[in-house]
């Protein structure tokens, strides 16, 4: 889902449509309000900012997204879908207590001792899906150890694109995978800690 996509999909809707009507068609997981709250973010915000050189260099390597194409104004409205789209695959911390059955305090609990990652954004945690098992609903196993060899201070997207990636060195049945398909499967959290050290290293 991006700027080009919505441009394509209004060009398709009678008498020229609308982003409602996008969003009304395809349903996605954000609203009209939530985009237009992103839109104000923006505007707010300078059209200069862009990624250090650390993030940069460790985007290159791990996101599978050439970082000259994203990390300037240039790119500003696909970033913000992108944000959008992000926030809608992650949970706050009373979401993610009522998914788990737990209480707030032990999600909090949680993130503080490193057993779950979770990025700010106004003013509320979120937690992001892709750190969660699909056939268990439970944290990835693994994951506290391979949490502790990334950046702390490496982007969201950057942290996402790490785990949800393809790499070369992790290989399910004669296919590169991603450190979450790897860990998912059962795999030994080893090599993905070793992966992550070697990044960090020259972050």
């Amino acid at each position: 889902m991006d700027v080009q996509e919505i441009k394509a999909n209004r060009k398709g809707t009678p008498g020229g449509g609308s982003v409602a009507d996008w969003i009304a068609a395809r349903g996605p997981s954000f609203t009209e309000a939530d985009l237009t709250e992103a839109l104000d973010d923006q505007m707010r915000a300078s059209g200069t900012v862009s990624l250090s050189a650390r993030d940069r260099s460790f985007w290159d390597s791990n996101a599978g997204i050439n970082a000259a194409k994203a990390d300037v104004a240039a790119a500003a409205a696909k970033n913000i879908v992108s944000v959008l789209a992000s926030d809608s695959a992650a949970l706050t911390a009373q979401e993610l207590a009522r998914k788990l059955k737990l209480s707030s305090s032990t999600i909090r609990h949680y993130k503080s001792a490193g057993r779950l990652y979770s990025y700010e954004r106004h003013g509320k945690l979120h937690f992001p899906l892709w750190q969660f098992a699909a056939d268990t609903g439970q944290a990835l196993p693994g994951l506290s150890a391979v949490l502790a060899a990334l950046p702390r201070d490496a982007h969201p997207q950057t942290i996402a694109g790490f785990f949800q990636t393809p790499q070369p060195d992790l290989v399910i049945d004669g296919e590169a995978s991603s450190a979450k398909e790897w860990l998912e499967s059962g795999g030994d959290p080893d090599p993905v800690v070793s992966i992550a050290n070697d990044i960090s290293f020259g972050f």
